[in-house]
């Protein structure tokens, strides 16, 4: 072990006057910098307040539009006022500006240290700019995905259920066809469970997604996507202003919004947009906590008194407990969110080994989240993340499991060892780093990108890895090789500052978004067509990779201006003034091309592409040829699959249909004598059955009961599947309904 002049820990237990932190008068003379930090992340208080309000009265059966949005308000009225308040800005530490602690990260400025510039004006605009585009484009171009084959479809009709009736699980109804025992109910991404049927996926964005409902019917609802991916590019946004100062801010959200997953994902109801907004802006909230103004001592704070205990609860700590509300909430929108955090649960143990003020509300805000999520998992989802997706979500339990007993142990051990040498560790102590795992650290990054560039090359049982050896190869086609090549230098350079107490900032974003990328790369975990399988680089990989190739572009750029990069430093010092900043604008500008050009060549392909389009008036003109009193009964297994919610949802009707029976793709008709049995129970309990099916054939059997119609004909287009090469082609999408409804 070793000791070194630095520390890789992010902030102090009690600050010290030159702790950093940014006073009232410095964040004044920002106002630019103040409106901007604010603005990215309202988005994330909002949301974590809407969550937190909503699920509860879902959890009960009360998920109304006048309970729910008054709840939402409720608690939004009190918790964004906490952070807005508390937001210490983009301005400059006062050390930092004074040649001090490295407590601020913007690689333009020396060894990482702002200049004491104010955040121009420019860079809100430019920021709000690309986001308002990137909606507009996207609503342009946005799917209206509603029948269930794939995740959005599936959103969308757990969406309406609950918009529209405000409870889970969904019942079957079964009384609407005189209880026969021989039919079914379920369908793609419908569980039945008895006599209900359980939606598959976690509650957070139907939950979102019904607000849109209440406001704008189903219309409403699907712009939902296009919105939540632009909110998702101004909290990225403000994430990076934070780690790489304001200028490079609009950089990093054009390129992200450039990028064919986060068009993809935000133009259909996706869960990675929203859970995109919840785990960008946590991190930059918790940036933010270790950056506030300390509560000053005063009177009113001695003692152990209900005043006191609320007035320590500093700017800091309340930044910090909207943090951990955020990323730990984000369960309720995504399974997978918290292995995405995973480093989160060391990092808040080495908080607490320091004694940091902010450990305690982070930590509580992370508990919080995760119990609406596993409350969620347990009474509402139950066959989704316990069954389906147990492959998955057991290891990810375990993983987090073994995470907090290792961490656990390790800072009881490293407190007690603390306290025996003499006190908590300070600022410019590391004992408990090995001194040589800086410099490896800066090599790691290559020989990790070098094995998983191999992999292809050597794993060739692409059925049995799902492709997973092509990862590296999505990220090429999505972003480009200068975005890779770029990130793995910045990542080195990161690894090794950061280790030695440098850009703490940094900190929790790099082990963050290091662990998403090995785990992305190592393990995509989903079914490898493309576009589909790009939705798994949308909350963090993709976000990653920019953050750290626009880092190293924008420290080379500033050593440069300053002619600090070696081989160059003698002509630049030749060179003064202007010529200089034309130099470094030149060197700039081709990296931002270099990053730009690729995400958006591979784009281009799809772009312009419209899919899923005509599912709403081909839905709702099903439903007008409906009785308000029918019982449907689908008789096509793979039609049954797809619509069964469909219908039970969007037209109100009962709807069943029968177990498979043999190969459901070759033999996709259920049997006459079932059928005709399904007709007299509905009959027998006084409704109108009616039958829908994919073919006149399936219903040749029925005709002395009534007369064929054809109820739907819709022409569309959908998403193609490309495996080996970037997606460019979309497919074509037809559906026929045939319908017969049985003289009364």
């Amino acid at each position: 072990m070793s000791v070194s002049s630095r520390t890789p820990v992010p902030g102090q237990s009690t600050p010290a006057p030159d702790s950093g932190a940014p006073t009232p008068e410095l964040i004044a003379r920002d106002p630019a910098g103040l409106l901007l930090a604010r603005l990215t992340v309202l988005p994330v208080v909002v949301a974590t307040a809407f969550l937190l309000a909503s699920f509860p009265l879902l959890l009960i059966g009360w998920f109304r539009p006048v309970p729910t949005i008054v709840a939402a308000v409720i608690v939004a009225a009190v918790i964004v006022p906490l952070g807005w308040r508390r937001l210490p800005g983009l301005v400059p530490s006062a050390s930092a500006s004074a040649g001090g602690l490295r407590v601020w990260a913007q690689p333009a400025d020396a060894d990482g240290e702002r200049d004491g510039r104010r955040t121009p004006w420019w860079t809100v605009v430019a920021l709000l700019v690309i986001a308002i585009g990137f909606f507009a484009f996207e609503a342009a171009y946005h799917s209206q995905f509603l029948i269930i084959s794939r995740d959005p479809g599936s959103y969308m009709q757990f969406a309406t259920w609950i918009a529209g009736h405000g409870s889970l699980p969904i019942p079957t109804n079964s009384q609407a066809f005189g209880n026969d025992p021989s039919l079914w109910y379920q369908g793609f991404a419908m569980y039945q469970v008895g006599n209900t049927i359980v939606p598959q996926f976690m509650a957070g964005l139907p939950m979102a997604l019904s607000v849109g409902y209440w406001f704008g019917g189903v219309n409403g609802a699907l712009l939902l996507g296009p919105f939540f991916g632009a909110v998702a590019i101004v909290v990225f946004g403000g994430l990076a202003a934070r780690l790489l100062g304001a200028r490079w801010a609009p950089l990093a959200a054009l390129v992200l919004a450039a990028s064919l997953p986060q068009m993809y994902t935000s133009r259909n109801t996706f869960s990675e947009p929203l859970a995109q907004v919840l785990f960008l802006g946590g991190l930059a909230l918790l940036i933010d906590s270790l950056r506030a103004q300390p509560a000053a001592a005063g009177p009113g704070t001695a003692g152990a008194g209900l005043r006191a205990r609320v007035a320590r609860w500093d700017s800091g700590r309340v930044l910090a407990l909207l943090a951990g509300l955020a990323l730990g909430i984000a369960l309720l929108v995504r399974i997978d969110a918290p292995s995405d955090i995973l480093p989160l649960i060391p990092y808040c143990g080495l908080m607490w080994v320091r004694g940091q003020r902010q450990a305690m509300p982070l930590v509580i805000g992370i508990i919080v989240g995760w119990a609406w999520g596993w409350v969620d998992a347990v009474f509402l989802s139950w066959p989704y993340v316990f069954q389906t997706n147990k492959s998955s979500s057991l290891p990810m339990i375990a993983g987090l499991a073994l995470a907090i007993v290792v961490t656990v142990l390790a800072a009881l051990w490293l407190r007690r060892r603390a306290r025996a040498t003499g006190g908590l560790p300070q600022l410019g102590e590391h004992w408990w780093l090995p001194g040589w795992l800086p410099r490896a650290a800066t090599i790691v990054p290559f020989i990790v990108i070098a094995a998983f560039a191999l992999r292809s090359h050597v794993q060739h049982n692409f059925v049995k890895e799902q492709y997973a050896q092509l990862s590296l190869h999505w990220v090429y086609w999505y972003l480009g090789g200068p975005a890779i090549a770029l990130a793995t230098i910045g990542v080195a350079i990161l690894g090794f500052g950061a280790l030695r107490g440098r850009w703490p900032a940094w900190t929790l974003p790099l082990m963050c978004f290091a662990w998403d990328i090995l785990l992305f790369l190592y393990r995509p975990g989903i079914t490898p067509d493309q576009p589909w399988a790009s939705r798994r680089l949308v909350p963090a990989v993709l976000p990653g990779f920019i953050l750290l190739s626009i880092w190293l572009v924008a420290w080379t750029c500033g050593r440069l201006g300053r002619g600090e990069v070696p081989g160059v430093s003698r002509l630049a010092r030749l060179l003064a003034g202007k010529r200089r900043a034309l130099i470094t604008a030149g060197v700039a500008s081709v990296c931002a091309l270099l990053l730009v050009v690729p995400t958006a060549i591979t784009t281009r392909g799809l772009a312009f592409k419209r899919t899923f389009q005509g599912q709403v008036a081909a839905i709702y003109g099903l439903c007008a040829k409906l009785p308000s009193d029918a019982s449907v009964i689908i008789v096509d297994s793979p039609m049954a699959d797809r619509l069964s919610q469909v219908v039970r949802g969007m037209c109100d009707v009962p709807v069943t249909r029968f177990h498979y029976s043999g190969n459901v793709y070759t033999s996709p008709t259920a049997p006459t004598s079932q059928v005709l049995a399904a007709i007299h129970g509905v009959q027998s309990v006084g409704r109108q059955p009616v039958l829908l099916a994919a073919h006149t054939g399936e219903l040749a059997p029925y005709t002395n009961q009534g007369t064929i119609t054809k109820a739907v004909t819709m022409h569309s287009t959908m998403d193609g599947r490309s495996l080996t090469a970037p997606p460019t082609k979309i497919a074509t999408e037809d559906l026929d309904v045939w319908m017969l409804e049985p003289t009364r």
